[in-house]
């Protein structure tokens, strides 16, 4: 039995945050299922006895195992994730079983473990953005434009305290107005980086993974765990990198 929709909820809302001291990477874990928000995967695992059947066999049925969970998990992070972009329950839970079979074709296996008792363990990964697709938000465009040159090779926002990791958030000026949402990004950039890679205290090796090696910081205050950004700093920062927000070149630095 699949982990219930409220569970992942909480999880999508940020619980069980791992973290250390410095360049931490963000992750949440719930029962099987791992989400690390730095590298945008996610991993679970599945199980079976082998008993009298060889290792193969057992193997074989811990990846079905772990797929048939994955098909649970997928479907009720998809619904939870895009919940606040339509009230039709139809139109959401078909829109998660596409994500579900998207993410079971694209599933390999980094590990498997062999215990004593027989019992076969195989470790899985998926990418997170497969798991969160959906045809409910209406992206301005489909593809990202071409890549410019441009002084900065992409955008760290830098949160002023800890928040929650989400795959959706935006970002609101001084009077409460929208100055980036994810409707602003092209929706092949999102399905692949979905609004950038969470992390906590990182070093610059992980930011030139994410965004190059010259980003473009600006600096967020949380609000009710909400980011606000003066509409003057703002439009100054973004003036002739607003393709770099439409790509998805992004990371979030938190403290």
């Amino acid at each position: 039995m699949g982990p219930n929709l409220a569970n992942l909820r909480l999880m999508l809302a940020g619980l069980n945050l791992a973290g250390a001291a410095h360049a931490a990477p963000v992750i949440e874990s719930n029962a099987r299922l791992e989400i690390n928000w730095s590298t945008l995967r996610m991993r679970y695992y599945g199980e079976a006895v082998s008993g009298s059947e060889d290792l193969k066999s057992a193997e074989k049925k811990a990846w079905r195992d772990g797929l048939n969970y994955a098909n649970d998990v997928v479907r009720n992070l998809n619904i939870a994730a895009n919940e606040p972009f339509s009230s039709n329950p139809e139109k959401l839970a078909e829109d998660a079983k596409i994500a579900s079979h998207q993410v079971s074709v694209g599933t390999s296996s980094f590990s498997t473990t062999y215990f004593a008792d027989g019992t076969v363990r195989v470790y899985l990964e998926s990418p997170l953005p497969k798991a969160l697709e959906s045809s409910l938000i209406h992206f301005r465009q489909k593809e990202a434009p071409e890549p410019t040159m441009t002084e900065h090779t992409g955008i760290v926002l830098a949160p002023d305290q800890a928040v929650k990791p989400r795959p959706n958030y935006q970002i609101t000026d001084e009077d409460g107005k929208i100055l980036f949402d994810v409707r602003d990004m092209a929706q092949a950039s999102y399905n692949r980086r979905l609004m950038g890679r969470w992390y906590r205290k990182p070093n610059s090796s992980e930011l030139t993974d994410a965004v190059g090696k010259n980003p473009l910081n600006i600096p967020v205050r949380v609000t009710d765990g909400k980011f606000l950004v003066q509409r003057e700093i703002w439009e100054k920062a973004i003036e002739g990198h607003k393709s770099l927000l439409v790509s998805g070149i992004i990371a979030i630095a938190l403290p």
